[in-house]
This record gives structure tokens, C-alpha cells and sequence, in this order.
């Protein structure tokens, strides 16, 4: 779903020039910013992508808000996360309440967990 318009889905605020992929679920009051990108899979809610975020497949983003520009990687869980502008988390990582992310950071893959691995 490319979208042309400011659109309100159910229970999302969906700007112009956003991309949700087909399977991506997008719920819980989110707002998703001009060039946002969400992968396949990957499940929004209650959140907030700025300008030019990208979440990609298979990422939980859940209660957080994605800088401008910033990047989650596949599988990897947010929980009440806030990650700054231009910052990178890399794939499968979990973050929870109260983890900030400042500024054009680098997180690597499978750098942080705070549950056992499934």
C-alpha cells in the first residue's frame, strides 16, 4: 500500500507518501509520517514512524515513537522504546520500557535482549 493521500486507517493516521506492506498491521492510534516504510510482516501499534522512518519485516514496533529517518531492524521488538533520528537498531534486538536511543546510533544485530531467546 503506497499512500497518495493522508489516509485514516481503523485506528492509524497514514501520511502521503508513506509504504505499508500488504501484510503489515497498523493499529492502536499510530501515526505514520511522509516516506515511512513498513516491511512485511511487521506489526505497528500505538506508535509513532516521523519523516522517512523504516521499520522492517517481521519488527514489532509497540507504545514507541521512530525518529526521522531512523531504522528498526527485521525481528526486532520495541516496547515503549523512543529511538532518536537517524539511528539504526539492527535486526532481532529487543528493546523495553524506558530504552532510548539517541541520535544517529548504531545498534548492532542481536545486540540487546532482555528475554530469553524463543
Amino acid at each position: 500500500l503506497r499512500s497518495a493521500a493522508v489516509e485514516r486507517t481503523g485506528s492509524a493516521l497514514v501520511a502521503a507518501g508513506s509504504d505499508i506492506a500488504i501484510d503489515a498491521w497498523i493499529d492502536g492510534g499510530s501515526a505514520i509520517g511522509p516516506g515511512a516504510v513498513v516491511g512485511a510482516g511487521a506489526r505497528v501499534s500505538g506508535s509513532v514512524l516521523l519523516a522517512r522512518a523504516q521499520v522492517a519485516a517481521g519488527a514489532l514496533v509497540r507504545d514507541s515513537v521512530i525518529g526521522v529517518g531512523a531504522y528498526v531492524g527485521e525481528r526486532t521488538a520495541l516496547t515503549g522504546a523512543v529511538i532518536g533520528d537517524g539511528a539504526r537498531v539492527g535486526a532481532d534486538n529487543e528493546l523495553i520500557v524506558g530504552a532510548r536511543v539517541w541520535t544517529d546510533t548504531l545498534i548492532g544485530e542481536h545486540a540487546v535482549r532482555f528475554s530469553a531467546p524463543a
